[in-house]
């Protein structure tokens, strides 16, 4: 059922730690789902999406319980065959196609939402040229059958990084080695260094080229005994927008050192014009004179939306290049953001890879998140700088990546 919520003008202002990072979960909960032994994860929100690696994992053999602080993953026997339900969760599908692939699970995906409509290709045609066959049994379904070999493996760079993180993960447990050549530059790069640091904490080593990596066959995955998901960078910079726009904020549980890409929201924050500290896990930013930049969002396009509300709230015109990946998230994202901002007053612009913000004051509307969880968000905090309420329709789209989102919301509206 989609659920409206008004917001009344009110500034957002305080200190929140962040969620744990859903992309970090990702890929831990899988690497700890093929390790050796088991392994605690210590996660302690989760997602519609994270859930969604977790409920496909164990179709695959793995027992995986919900503890008070995150998940015990128990790896066990692969079956022969599964039904694994991704919900909407791109990563979850594009990660444990190539992984059950490399099991040989003879696996029926389920997709619903948009991502049955988000594109496979030419990670289809790599899995196909290496021993798999794979089929849409239905518009919502993918099936995949055989048992993937290595080999050379083809990709763009520029298509979407989780294919290769895909292959990255599943790639170690074929018979023979492979090598995964970029026949274009890799956008997203700090995703796929996410990846590559979980197989490293998995004791899965892999070497990288001039083009790409190399992947020895038959790697053992290794349990590291415990792990910690860290603070989420791309759902923490709406907060930290929200320091930028309306009034001083502060997200603990970040690490500096992350190989989160959207590390990046903070020192681009600071570009625009806000007052950016950083002490130990902790970042804070205050408003400041803001100015319009030009940006390419080519290996941050999850930080588009609120950057984007940055922009509406700073003086002259900024332009986000680079952005083209985003018509193919769970909304058209570039239209999407650009429909949520006019519709509160803003002047936006859609490009063909991006988008164009002529920056002035917010007055207030009704938006829709067009199930879209960043859009939900970017439309919450935009309200901290509207003159007149806000109105969200379909603000239960924020749970695919932060359930507790509106908790944490009410709590920085009252400045604590």
């Amino acid at each position: 059922m989609r659920m409206e919520r008004t917001i009344f003008p009110h500034k957002l202002g305080g200190r929140i730690a962040a969620i744990p990072s859903k992309s970090q979960a990702h890929r831990l909960l899988i690497c700890a789902a093929l390790a050796d032994e088991p392994t605690a994860l210590t996660c302690p929100e989760n997602s519609q999406d994270i859930e969604a690696t977790a409920r496909c994992l164990t179709a695959f053999g793995a027992a995986i319980r919900r503890t008070e602080t995150g998940y015990a993953v128990q790896p066990a026997q692969a079956p022969e065959r599964a039904e694994a339900d991704c919900g909407e969760s791109g990563s979850t599908l594009r990660f444990l196609l190539p992984v059950a692939a490399a099991l040989g699970i003879d696996t029926t995906f389920r997709l619903h939402g948009r991502l049955a409509a988000r594109p496979l290709s030419p990670l289809w045609e790599e899995l196909e040229a290496h021993g798999c066959a794979l089929s849409r049994p239905t518009p919502d379904t993918v099936r995949c059958t055989g048992r993937l070999t290595g080999g050379v493996f083809r990709l763009s760079g520029n298509i979407s990084s989780q294919f290769i993180s895909g292959l990255l993960l599943a790639l170690p447990m074929t018979r023979t080695d492979s090598e995964l050549v970029l026949t274009t530059p890799l956008e997203s790069a700090g995703y796929v260094d996410m990846t590559l640091d979980a197989l490293h904490r998995f004791g899965v080593r892999v070497e990288c080229t001039q083009n790409g990596w190399r992947i020895p066959a038959g790697a053992h995955y290794a349990s590291c005994g415990a792990a910690e998901v860290e603070g989420d960078w791309s759902n923490a910079a709406f907060w930290l927008t929200a320091g930028a726009i309306s009034s001083p904020v502060t997200v603990t549980g970040l690490a500096p050192d992350s190989r989160q890409g959207d590390r990046a929201a903070a020192a681009i924050l600071a570009r625009f014009g806000a007052e950016v500290s950083t002490e130990g896990d902790a970042v804070t930013v205050r408003p400041g004179r803001l100015r319009g930049i030009e940006l390419n969002a080519r290996d941050i396009p999850d930080l588009v939306p609120p950057l984007a509300l940055a922009a509406a709230c700073a003086e002259g015109t900024t332009r986000i290049l680079g952005a083209e990946r985003l018509r193919i998230k769970e909304s058209d994202r570039l239209r999407s953001v650009a429909a949520a901002l006019n519709a509160l007053g803003g002047d936006v612009r859609v490009l063909p890879d991006g988008l164009e913000i002529h920056g002035g004051a917010l007055t207030g509307g009704t938006a829709d998140a067009q199930n879209d969880h960043r859009i939900a968000m970017l439309a919450a905090v935009a309200a901290s700088v509207c003159a007149e309420p806000v109105r969200v329709c379909g603000a239960e789209a924020v749970n695919k990546s932060y359930p507790g989102f509106w908790k944490d919301f009410t709590q920085l509206t009252k400045g604590d």
